[in-house]
């Protein structure tokens, strides 16, 4: 028996290699649609991570914005009337505004008021928000001492 002849297929083996037609055109199709079906869910789920991401990178930003504020109206000297002589303002930051909301404490009615008072306590509310839309608000007290 020659070399080539005990390393070769058995003929009937051979003949089911040759006797193969192929897949479907129909078959391809499943294939690559199950492929592309794929494909759009990972992309779905890519950028649906990226902007919640986003999201809370603009909440950490928002949030470290407005108790910079509330920290430098803290260390600022009390204003009786912070209407006409405001506190200080931490810098702007592009693409986010900060206001800041004073409430005045109403001694004889134990309520904070809107209208300007010097009963010694003002609340402090400070919003930030970006694209007109209120990402954090954060409030806090200043006290005349």
């Amino acid at each position: 028996m020659s070399l080539f002849h005990a390393f070769s297929l058995p003929n009937k083996g051979f003949r089911i290699l040759n006797d193969e037609k192929g897949t479907t055109l129909v078959e391809e199709l499943v294939t690559v649609a199950i492929i592309g079906i794929g494909i759009v869910i990972l992309v779905a789920m890519i950028t649906t991570g990226v902007i919640g991401v986003r999201q809370v990178a603009d909440k950490v930003l928002a949030e470290s914005l407005a108790r910079s504020q509330l920290e430098i109206i803290k260390d600022a000297a009390y204003q009786a009337d912070p209407v006409s002589v405001p506190y200080p303002a931490v810098a702007p930051i592009p693409n986010y505004s900060v206001a800041v909301g004073i409430e005045y404490w109403n001694a004889t009615t134990s309520t904070f008021v809107s209208a300007v008072r010097n009963d010694g306590l003002q609340k402090i509310t400070v919003t930030v928000s970006s694209a007109g839309t209120p990402l954090v608000q954060n409030a806090d007290y200043k006290v005349d001492r």
